[in-house]
């Protein structure tokens, strides 16, 4: 079937069950359907962040599972996302809800018989946060480590930085336009035999940050950024260190000016990482609307030379920057 240019269908999303043929699922995601990867063991994620959707197709070629999380705000099976418990009990009389658990605070399951399968909800604080149809019978390819490709011979290209570069991954891993596999398989595969982080992760592993920083991004993945968050929870940092705490600057910004290789950046954020943010750095991204940052920063003038700008935030109001921001609110930007 050719690449649909349909949004994603939520309602049709929501009324997946297992059993259903691909195609089905193909429909339902419109544009933000790929093709199934081999090596991820039928597991379809790319809507786990955006729509709160995780897929899993059973060897037959049928869908095996249907995993909904909070972000999912529909009716799934007669279950609303985010519903209470007392609604619940009211709702769906006939489910079979457990007591709290005694290994996950505020935590109980629910579960109910489908006629395509078993439907379970997590019940977290006395708010359905979760929902689950699957085949209890259906058999799963194993996933395996994705293929790595050659490492490219210069750390951090395009950017002359290679940090940023790795901000510019976590962005792409968050929006599945990036597949590292697991922190473990990575690691494993730089260094050429099994690794087990849970013994192994406490240290930085200089083969695998060597790996990320050389990793090829293609001009497509660089178009495909729209949004970035400087933070140290970003979900790249544990491929290289994976127990991290933070509190070494190994991961630090120093030069967020090569920023310009992701053109279609929409928003920015910086919590942490960079120590000073030089605005002027930001003025060649004409699309970028939304600016967040809670570090400081320089020649915060620059932000009227951003002609998409339509928020922003966390930026000290004092004589010298009061003008600058009147102008911004004038031309209808919202400053806070």
């Amino acid at each position: 079937m050719a690449a649909s240019n349909e949004p994603v269908d939520a309602a049709a999303l929501a009324a997946l069950r297992p059993g259903m043929p691909m195609s089905v699922v193909e429909k339902a995601m419109g544009s933000a359907w790929r093709m199934l990867a081999p090596h991820k063991g039928g597991i379809i994620d790319t809507l786990e962040n955006t729509h709160g959707v995780i897929l899993r197709i059973d060897r037959k070629g049928l869908v095996g599972q249907i995993s909904f999380n909070s972000r999912f705000e529909h009716t799934i099976a007669g279950v609303p996302m985010g519903i209470s418990l007392t609604d619940l009990r009211t709702t769906v009389p006939d489910m079979q809800i457990g007591e709290e658990s005694k290994v996950r605070r505020a935590t109980r399951f629910g579960t109910k018989q489908l006629p395509e399968g078993e439907l379970s909800v997590r019940i977290t604080y006395d708010t359905v946060s979760e929902i689950e149809i699957s085949n209890p019978d259906a058999e799963y390819a194993e996933p395996t480590a994705p293929p790595y490709p050659v490492a490219s011979s210069t750390p951090g290209a395009p950017f002359s930085d290679p940090n940023l570069k790795l901000a510019v991954m976590s962005s792409l891993l968050y929006a599945k336009a990036l597949d590292l596999g697991t922190p473990q398989q990575l690691a494993s595969h730089v260094l050429g035999r099994t690794v087990d982080l849970e013994k192994d992760g406490y240290e930085l592993i200089p083969e695998a940050l060597d790996y990320l920083t050389r990793y090829p991004l293609s001009d497509e993945q660089l178009a495909a950024v729209e949004w970035i968050e400087f933070d140290g929870g970003a979900a790249i940092y544990p491929f290289a260190w994976y127990f991290w705490g933070g509190e070494e600057g190994v991961f630090d910004v120093k030069d967020l000016s090569d920023i310009r290789f992701c053109p279609n950046l929409i928003s920015i954020s910086v919590i942490s990482m960079i120590d000073k943010v030089d605005i002027r750095a930001l003025v060649r991204l004409k699309k970028l609307e939304r600016v967040s940052i809670n570090v400081p920063s320089e020649n915060i003038e620059a932000l009227l030379d951003l002609p998409s700008l339509r928020t922003a935030g966390r930026f000290p109001r004092n004589p010298v920057t009061r003008e600058i921001f009147e102008e911004l609110e004038r031309r209808g930007v919202q400053v806070n």
